[in-house]
């Protein structure tokens, strides 16, 4: 079982957590994993933000939502306790990019995912960071994780994000598929690869739950991703899906 070790409040919903697990501190840039809180709960799937072979951890961002099992987690979770179940490392790593200037855009929790790559590509590429934040995030406290850019840039909500006219090859997004949709628009001369926000219970593309249509065929986030081609999401699809799925889910529990 994994070991919760720190829990340090960023804003009202969103905490940042030390891990030890020495599996999950074996992780390639780009990977993920998921957690199962106790015994019933379905799994959630978590960026891995930072982790330490030496030390066997990692670091993850956790953020609170209207979601009912998620609520129960966030107001929980404390150091010294036992996770029930942890799986991963999952997915694919994410492609090694050379001599690129990239524009990495977070909003609130995906920024776990994004400084893991950041970091891996930043001794190749010039790199600068949009952090969307919709929640009053105390950026003093992840200063230490900023550093690494080379711009870092505001902004209040995905409504006052735009282009700032820098020449981007590549941009990339995490924390909400609304916003990587919406930088497609934006950006529709450059490549814009997102980590795709979908459920996923398995990882290893047997459950199906985590299917997306993707240029117009099934793909499975879960070991295909889940950095995709946003322009290749059908997010339309995707959105009501979740909608759907989670109607079922909350008739379930309350049953």
């Amino acid at each position: 079982m994994a070991e919760v070790l720190e829990v340090l409040d960023i804003s009202k919903s969103l905490k940042l957590i030390k891990l030890r697990s020495l599996y999950l501190s074996k992780a390639k840039p780009g990977q993920f994993f998921v957690m199962q809180y106790q015994e019933k709960p379905e799994r959630i799937p978590l960026f891995i933000m930072d982790s330490n072979q030496n030390e066997n951890t990692i670091t993850f961002l956790l953020q609170k939502s209207d979601d009912i099992l998620n609520i129960e987690i966030f107001d929980n979770i404390k150091v010294g306790q036992r996770l029930y179940y942890v799986e991963g490392p999952a997915g694919k790593p994410f492609p090694l990019l050379e001599n690129k200037n990239i524009l990495f855009v977070s909003m609130n929790w995906g920024f776990a995912g994004i400084y893991n790559i950041a970091k891996y590509l930043k001794s190749k590429n010039n790199i600068d960071l949009a952090f969307i934040d919709t929640d009053s995030v105390n950026l003093e406290v992840l200063k230490p994780f900023t550093t690494i850019f080379n711009n870092v840039y505001e902004y209040s909500s995905i409504d006052t994000f735009g282009q700032n006219g820098k020449p981007y090859d590549v941009i990339v997004s995490a924390g909400s598929n609304e916003l990587a949709k919406e930088l497609v628009s934006i950006y529709e001369d450059k490549e814009v690869v997102c980590a795709v926000i979908t459920r996923m219970l398995c990882t290893v593309g047997l459950c199906l739950a985590c299917r997306i249509q993707y240029d117009g065929k099934m793909k499975l986030p879960c070991v295909e991703g889940p950095w995709l081609d946003a322009s290749k999401i059908d997010f339309d699809d995707l959105n009501r899906r979740h909608l759907i799925l989670k109607d079922v889910l909350v008739r379930s529990r309350k049953s």
